[in-house]
């Protein structure tokens, strides 16, 4: 159920918007709500000068929830919403009417919505750091392990070719192996992941007949090459052997 956003401020959301849908969809599987809110974004000049004038607020009838973007940075438009989203959870139970004094101060003179108020601090920034972060640290968990198994096959590859010596470790893949494969839960997936592509590369050949040299038709190449012209040619068996793994295997 995705929430609905209005813009008659004509603010450039850019980001902000995807940020927007991502945390609503957070917090309604957190809490469930049945109904979605609607985002308003009011430009307030007068209000911006005021120091202490409002940010956000919650309209319980038509379930909008308006937020000020004068002056703003995104990530301080986020934690508003935040914090209106828990308004509009307690409207939706039913928990916002509590009754009594709810003009301006009601926060001195009002302990129901003291509490009310309370909640929404507690829970709003709470929610949101939980979004954060799972947003921020998921993704980047998600990155580093695609990237190191990428680095894991071009190590297997370098090896294979003589690029590489037994026990030595490329610097890219290093950063990767310190701390993020070094669990020894992992060590025997590893070891039979390791085995499993070997034994792939060595069906394959890893090049074809036209690759082989041209001047000596042996492999690897006995001829005299150039530094320059031999990390070409290895490069080259490298690419055509990754390009056979990956008919069989597909990194995710």
């Amino acid at each position: 159920m995705n929430c609905t956003i209005k813009n008659p401020a004509n603010h450039d959301l850019g980001d902000l918007e995807t940020h927007i849908h991502e945390m609503y969809d957070f917090f309604a599987s957190k809490y469930g709500f049945k109904k979605a809110p609607t985002m308003v974004f009011d430009s307030d000049p007068s209000n911006q000068s005021n120091v202490l004038g409002k940010t956000a607020y919650y309209d319980p009838q038509s379930l909008e929830i308006h937020i000020f973007v004068d002056g703003r940075h995104s990530k301080d438009m986020l934690r508003s919403i935040a914090h209106e989203l828990i308004h509009h959870r307690q409207n939706l139970e039913d928990r916002l009417d509590t009754g009594g004094y709810n003009g301006p101060g009601y926060y001195l003179e009002n302990d129901e919505l003291k509490d009310i108020e309370h909640e929404a601090m507690l829970e709003g920034n709470a929610t949101m750091r939980e979004y954060e972060d799972t947003k921020k640290y998921k993704e980047n968990k998600d990155m580093s392990l695609n990237e190191w198994k990428n680095n894991e096959l071009n190590q297997l590859l370098m090896k294979k070719f003589g690029i590489l010596k037994e026990g030595e470790m490329p610097a890219g893949l290093k950063k990767y192996m310190d701390g993020k494969k070094s669990d020894s839960d992992n060590a025997g997936e590893d070891t039979e992941g390791r085995k499993e592509d070997e034994e792939n590369l060595d069906e394959s050949n890893c090049m074809s007949e036209e690759d082989k040299c041209s001047n000596c038709d042996s492999d690897p190449c006995d001829c005299k090459e150039s530094p320059k012209e031999k990390i070409q040619e290895a490069l080259k068996r490298i690419a055509n052997a990754k390009r056979i793994f990956l008919k069989n295997k597909r990194i995710k």
